[in-house]
């Protein structure tokens, strides 16, 4: 591509301050910082920020930072100066939206043109995935080019644009026939963008009561007053979300305004750990069940355990299967010695997950098992479980002796 194309891009600004910056500083082999007046630096400045740098965007030092000291400092001073124009999340998306690859292909227009004409690599982002990633950056060039080689779009980039708030892509999306769902009102929540949501409504999107839920679940009181003011629905979910996530002036102001919860919310608020909402929960009289014990001891959380136990909720076997099957030997421990029961899914789960030290120690204590603790360690191969198994006599071994012999061959 030619300079004048890609200055258009970066700005002869941005040159002219990054040659300035990288000129008066440069660091010697000792590592000292000194001052400098390189004329290669000022021959040459111009070819890498206009002709290599946005090939390789922002956020990449590790591919940059050992070429040589020169490259090193352009680039420190190139990625200051563009998020300084243009702030950007490369990597703060889930991995079920797109991944990293597609970001850090799609960031400009340069590297997304290198991305379609390098056939040679063997890791291509997904050609569903295209659109969907571009609108996680929001650049408008990127997605016209991306459409311009055919790439499709769905419901899901104007979810992406309005999660990541890129309201004039969005926008621009729309005015081209990119279509949407309630996912975009749903993210648009999620990300806290109460503009975008208030236009997309005003727009005709749809939503229902996951907007509801993504608001409270990711502490945006804001955006959940104003939704159910304009008659968005929502359901127990939203308590539970919100209870999960540690937002408890949410969660308040849900139950005072007539949003219904359930035994979830109890369950989501041990999950995490929060014996706050736990307490508030259960002072203003919400339901637990035996799944709100086994949550918390599966995520490790022994002391919300305790209180849990103290306070009458009750438990059954899951709670000692969810904490062997997640190697948390002193939840398990405590909650034998203070009467919880198990039975042979302790050892399934625990054979399942690996946890030798975990087995034994329930062995020791009688806890029963049967042919699917072998049944369990042999599909997971879980070679050192499977080998004390076998010497241990637990049911099913010699039965299996032909594929266990096969499995470590």
């Amino acid at each position: 591509m030619a300079s004048e194309s890609i200055s258009t891009h970066i700005g002869t600004s941005t040159v002219a301050s990054i040659s300035a910056a990288a000129a008066n500083t440069a660091t010697n082999d000792k590592g000292t910082t000194t001052a400098t007046e390189s004329p290669l630096l000022f021959a040459d400045d111009l070819i890498l920020v206009q002709g290599i740098l946005p090939y390789v965007g922002v956020g990449q030092y590790a591919f940059v930072g050992p070429v040589n000291k020169q490259m090193n400092q352009l680039y420190k001073e190139y990625c200051k100066i563009e998020l300084k124009k243009n702030p950007k999340k490369l990597h703060g998306y889930p991995a079920e939206i797109t991944d990293t690859l597609c970001s850090e292909t799609f960031c400009n227009l340069p590297r997304a043109e290198y991305w379609l004409m390098d056939n040679s690599r063997n890791k291509k982002p997904d050609p569903d995935h295209v659109c969907t990633a571009i609108a996680k950056i929001g650049n408008i060039m990127v997605m016209k080019w991306a459409r311009q080689q055919g790439f499709r779009w769905s419901e899901r980039t104007c979810a992406v644009a309005a999660r990541n708030g890129h309201f004039e892509l969005l926008q621009w999306l729309r005015e081209n026939g990119c279509p949407w769902n309630g996912g975009t009102c749903a993210r648009a929540a999620e990300g806290g963008h109460l503009e975008i949501l208030k236009w997309a409504r005003a727009n005709g999107c749809t939503w229902n009561d996951q907007t509801c839920a993504y608001a409270a679940g990711n502490g945006h009181l804001e955006i959940l007053k104003w939704a159910r003011e304009n008659g968005c629905p929502w359901n127990y979910h939203t308590c539970a979300v919100a209870a999960g996530n540690g937002h408890l002036e949410i969660l308040k102001w849900a139950r005072a305004n007539g949003c219904q919860w359930n035994a979830d919310t109890c369950t989501e608020g041990a999950k995490n750990g929060h014996l706050e909402i736990l307490k508030w929960a259960r002072e203003n009289g919400c339901p637990w069940d035996t799944g709100t014990c086994s949550s918390a001891a599966k995520n490790g959380h022994l002391e919300v355990l305790k209180w849990l136990h103290a306070n009458d909720c009750p438990w059954n076997e899951r709670t000692c299967r969810a904490a062997a099957g997640n190697g948390h030997l002193k939840i398990l421990k405590w909650a034998r010695e203070n009467g919880c029961p198990w039975n042979a899914n302790t050892c399934e789960a625990a054979a399942q997950g690996g946890h030798l030290e975990i087995l034994k120690w329930a062995r020791e204590n009688d806890c029963p098992w049967n042919a699917a603790t072998y049944h369990y360690a042999q599909t997971n191969k879980q070679s050192e479980v499977l080998q004390w198994l076998r010497d241990n006599g637990c049911p099913g071994a010699l039965e299996n002796d032909t594929n266990v012999s096969m499995f470590f061959m």
